[in-house]
């Protein structure tokens, strides 16, 4: 029986084609914020959960960290990172701002996003802990946008302390050009990923 397995690089590349391929349309449709959330969702969440490093506490059975060994390592390599300068965000003008520990996020967003106060994104923000607010965002549906027609995105994160007790919401926004282009630098990165070769459809 033939399997389907690489979900690290092929799939990927195939969530960008079809970004490229539909994107004409979608925005044709008012629909290009809803095509590109639907591909960062898919390219982001499933390659990263594959090839993340272990922990203590989780490990993901398609042992894909340990197959495809250089990729995961190249990942854990991006993850140290200083995110502004990287192959996600390489411009020094950027629209990526942060708030830290925001108390409340509840309710419609018009009424919270005004009183938090953010700033741009800190030089010395890893590449890791921001992938890891994006990833938790769209795998939690915290996700929001601003304007109309569509500006910015906004990623809102969970933050708990070592008693798993809320402690607050980190909250991140980005311009969507930005975003996309980030999403774009993403897939390039496992593209470029010296891995061994896995099984195709």
């Amino acid at each position: 029986m033939t399997a389907y397995t690489d979900f690290t690089s092929d799939f990927p590349r195939r969530c960008l084609e079809v970004l490229d391929t539909a994107s004409a349309d979608a925005a044709a449709n008012g629909r290009e914020i809803t095509l590109l959330l639907m591909v960062a969702s898919a390219s982001l969440l499933v390659p990263f959960e594959r090839l993340k490093p272990d922990t203590e506490y989780s490990a993901h059975p398609s042992g894909d960290n340990k197959r495809y060994g250089a990729a995961a390592g190249q990942l854990k390599e991006l993850l140290d990172k200083r995110f502004v300068g990287s192959e996600l965000c390489p411009a020094t003008k950027h629209s990526w701002q942060l708030a830290k520990e925001v108390q409340t996020v509840e309710g419609a967003m018009d009424s919270w996003l005004p009183k938090v106060k953010l700033k741009s994104l800190s030089a010395s923000k890893q590449v890791g802990s921001t992938l890891t607010l994006i990833r938790n965002a769209l795998a939690h549906g915290s996700i929001y946008a601003t304007g109309d027609p569509i500006k910015e995105l906004v990623f809102v994160k969970e933050v708990l302390d070592k008693d798993r007790k809320r402690v607050g919401f980190d909250v991140l926004q980005v311009s969507h050009g930005d975003f996309k282009q980030f999403v774009r630098a993403w897939i390039a990165f496992l593209q470029a990923s010296d891995k061994d070769a896995g099984s195709k459809l």
